[in-house]
Formats: structure tokens, C-alpha cells, sequence
């Protein structure tokens, strides 16, 4: 039972990288970009002298032209002139910023637009522009101390590139500051909430690997979300490995979180089939077990492995089972429709829609649901919740998946008030049924 187990906290690992590079490289690019536009055109200039405006104007000109030598050249005249103002040091090194930028020369892009800004000199609707190409290129150098400082003056200034605030969390992480970034981060991701607005998967997923490695008490509700939100395999494996790994020696809680990782895609080797499979047959569910291997067989996974010869001796175990429980089948259900409690409808409807392959057609679980309903209706139950819960899954297997939503909402209520061993379970099908999609 543990082999299976042990499977899922590799996938609960999930690992993620610090930040995205890819993210930061693309923005330090169209930063870059950005500063070379702002660059190539002298602003408004009071007092600027002649001696400085005509080579200026000139480099400008035949940095749009393309002609880098010649404009370097005329650049250099210009910078040669006396006592310039701040105005025309504001001037100079832009263009000398733009010029860099096409040359590739980073370091000398930082400091001609460092020393830009340093004149007080750049116009407030030109910040941004400048300051987000610091931003850029200093992330791409791994200059992070340089990224901490411009991407919070970009902050401050309200700048709109979503991408600057991105790249000072990728700069926090480098330098070891996990608590800040995982703050920024947080606070970032409420905002968007706040405002309606999408958050990237791979946002949720670097707060989560964050928040994971802190010891966050959030870390449960943000995986989640990206299991409802985003509804990977991978998020469904992590939710419920802990399930497993909880319910210990306890079958029927084991058996659920197997389903839950069924229903989502996650049985993808034949340690986690032959443990669902096994479980199963503990339960007296054969039907479900045959399924299970039959479906393994199908796509090439079960029997496989070392272990090939134990699960054959389970498949086998579980046709003949499965046999046998479909030739008692008609005299199980007339003795449950006889009794007064409901206990074996509810057993009997349940076998029935366990039993279905994966992907099975809406209308193939009605008859199952049906029986379910009748056992709930007649009460009488020993495991009420339980009974509840896998109404809820039969009428999401139909459709219906309204009431599948309010009757697991409902029974998850009951599950917590009554503190039941179920709750765990209860809480992996509410949020299977909540899933915008499912895998």
C-alpha cells in the first residue's frame, strides 16, 4: 500500500523553478526597446546651445538611420562640449543609452540611464519607460541589488508593466529574501483577485512552491486552487497524497482518494493501479477493481513491472469476483429492496457507478444513482456521510452536476460539524465537483 504512496509525494514535490527567466528575459526586451524609442528624440529644450543641439540631433538622426558609427562619433562631439546643464546630461546619456542598446552593451546602457535619471532632469511621463528598462536589463545581467532598487522606484511611481514587479520577485528569490518575495507575491495575487483580474498559473504555482517551503499554513488552499483553476494531474496527485498518506490502515478512506486520483487521470503507473486494485477487492468491490485493471491493460500499464506477476493474480482475482457478484446480483437487490434499512441499496447502487470505466457515457451510472436514492431516502444508514458523498459523485457521473455540487457542499458541511473520518474524502469530491474543468 505504501509503494503507491510513496509515488505521489515525488509528484507533491512539484518542482517548480525560483521564477520564470523566460518571463524576465522577454521583459528586459521589450524594456530595452522601449528605452531606445524614448532615446532618439531630443525632448522639448529650454535653453539648449547650439553647439550641443547640432551634434545631438545629428547622432539621433543617424541612430535611426542605423549608421551606429557615425552616430557614436557625433555622440562623442557633443559630450565633448563644456559645462553641459543638467537638461543636456539628460540628453546625452539617453542617446548614449539608446546607442548602447542596439551595440549590446548592457553595462553601459545601466549607467548612461542611471545617469539620466540622476539630472531630475526626465520628464515624469518618461519614467517608466526608463526605469523599466533598467529593470529589464539589469535582470538579464543578474544584477539583483540594481533590480530591488529600480523595480521599487517603478512601483512606487505606479509604472503599468506587470512584468517589473515580476522580475523584483525573481530578484528577492536570488538573493535569498523568500519571505518578501512570497509576500509580494501574495499581495500581487490579491489585487488581481480583487480586481477580477486572471492570475497566471505560473503565479499561483511559485506562491504555492513558496509557501510550501515556509511552512505556510496558505500553502493548502493555494494547491487548491490550482487543481480547481487549472486542474493538472500533477495538482490533483499532490491533494491527494496526503489523504493517503492520513488515512493509514483506514480502506474506505484510501479507496477514495485512489478514485479521486482515477477520476482525474492520476493512475499513471501500475504501483498506484495495483493499490487502487487491491483496495478495492478489500472492500468487496470487484467490479470496481476489474475495472481499474481493465483500463490499466487497455493503455499498456497493468500487469507491468517487476510486480507483473502479483497484479495478474489480482486481475484474475478480481474477474472471478466480479463474476460471481454479477450472478448474485438480482437476488442481492430484491433482498435490498426489501429491508428496511437502506444500507444495501445505497451499496448496491454505489458498486454499480464505482464499477463504470473512466470516461463511461452520462446515462450508464443513472440506474446506480437510483438505487443510491432510494438507500438515502430509506435511511436507516451506518455510514450516512459516506452515503451522501457518493450520491454527490453519482449525480455529477450523470450530469447533474448542480445538485452534485450542493449535495458534496452539504455533506461537506455535516462531514466537518461532526468531525467525521470521511472528511478528508468528503473534501477531495467537493473540489473535484467545484473544478472548472477537470482533466
Amino acid at each position: 500500500m505504501t509503494r503507491w504512496i510513496l509515488g505521489l509525494g515525488v509528484a507533491a514535490s512539484l518542482a517548480v523553478p525560483p521564477a520564470s527567466a523566460q518571463v524576465a528575459a522577454a521583459a528586459a526586451r521589450k524594456a530595452s526597446e522601449a528605452a531606445a524609442a524614448s532615446t532618439t528624440a531630443t525632448p522639448p529644450a529650454p535653453n539648449v546651445r547650439a553647439e550641443f543641439a547640432d551634434p545631438i540631433e545629428a547622432a539621433q538622426t543617424l541612430f535611426r538611420e542605423g549608421k551606429l558609427a557615425e552616430a557614436q562619433a557625433k555622440l562623442a562631439v557633443a559630450a565633448a562640449v563644456a559645462q553641459l546643464t543638467p537638461f543636456e546630461t539628460m540628453v546625452l546619456e539617453r542617446t548614449r543609452a539608446a546607442l548602447a542598446q542596439r551595440q549590446g552593451q548592457s553595462a553601459v546602457v545601466i549607467s548612461s540611464l542611471e545617469a539620466a535619471m540622476a539630472t531630475g532632469q526626465v520628464a515624469k511621463a518618461d519614467e517608466p519607460s526608463l526605469i523599466e528598462a533598467l529593470v529589464g536589463v539589469s535582470a538579464k545581467e543578474k544584477d539583483h541589488p540594481r533590480v530591488l532598487k529600480w523595480a521599487q522606484r517603478y512601483i512606487d511611481i505606479q509604472g503599468p508593466n506587470e512584468n517589473v514587479p515580476l522580475m523584483r520577485i525573481q530578484s528577492q528569490l536570488a538573493t535569498g529574501d523568500e519571505r518578501g518575495a512570497l509576500a509580494a507575491l501574495s499581495s500581487r495575487i490579491g489585487a488581481s483577485d480583487a480586481a477580477g483580474r486572471a492570475v497566471p498559473e505560473a503565479q499561483v504555482r511559485l506562491q504555492w512552491q513558496l509557501q510550501r517551503r515556509l511552512s505556510d499554513a496558505a500553502a493548502e488552499a493555494t494547491l487548491e486552487r490550482l487543481a480547481t483553476r487549472f486542474s493538472k494531474q500533477e495538482y490533483w496527485a499532490a491533494l491527494v497524497a496526503p489523504v493517503a498518506q492520513r488515512a493509514g490502515d483506514n480502506d474506505r478512506i484510501l479507496i477514495e482518494a485512489f478514485r479521486v486520483l482515477r477520476a482525474t487521470g492520476g493512475l499513471s503507473d501500475a504501483d498506484a493501479r495495483e493499490g487502487m486494485v487491491e483496495t478495492a477487492l478489500r472492500l468487496g468491490q470487484p467490479g470496481e477493481a476489474l475495472a481499474v485493471a481493465e483500463e490499466g491493460m487497455a493503455k499498456g500499464l497493468y500487469p507491468k513491472g517487476p510486480r507483473a506477476s502479483n497484479q495478474q493474480k489480482l486481475l484474475d482475482q478480481a474477474r472471478k469476483a466480479a463474476q460471481l457478484d454479477q450472478a448474485d446480483r438480482k437476488a442481492a437487490e430484491a433482498a435490498a429492496l426489501k429491508a428496511s434499512s437502506g444500507e444495501a441499496l445505497v451499496d448496491l447502487g454505489w458498486a454499480e457507478v464505482a464499477a463504470l470505466p473512466v470516461g463511461a457515457p452520462a446515462g450508464s451510472a443513472q440506474r446506480g444513482l437510483a438505487l443510491i436514492e432510494q438507500g438515502v431516502s430509506r435511511g436507516g444508514l451506518k455510514r450516512p456521510i459516506e452515503a451522501q458523498m457518493h450520491l454527490g459523485v453519482a449525480q455529477w457521473l450523470v450530469g447533474r452536476k448542480d445538485a452534485a455540487r450542493a449535495t458534496l457542499r452539504a455533506t461537506l458541511e455535516l462531514a466537518q460539524s461532526a468531525k467525521d473520518p470521511m472528511l478528508d474524502a468528503v473534501r477531495l469530491w467537493h473540489l473535484f465537483a467545484s473544478a472548472s474543468t477537470t482533466p
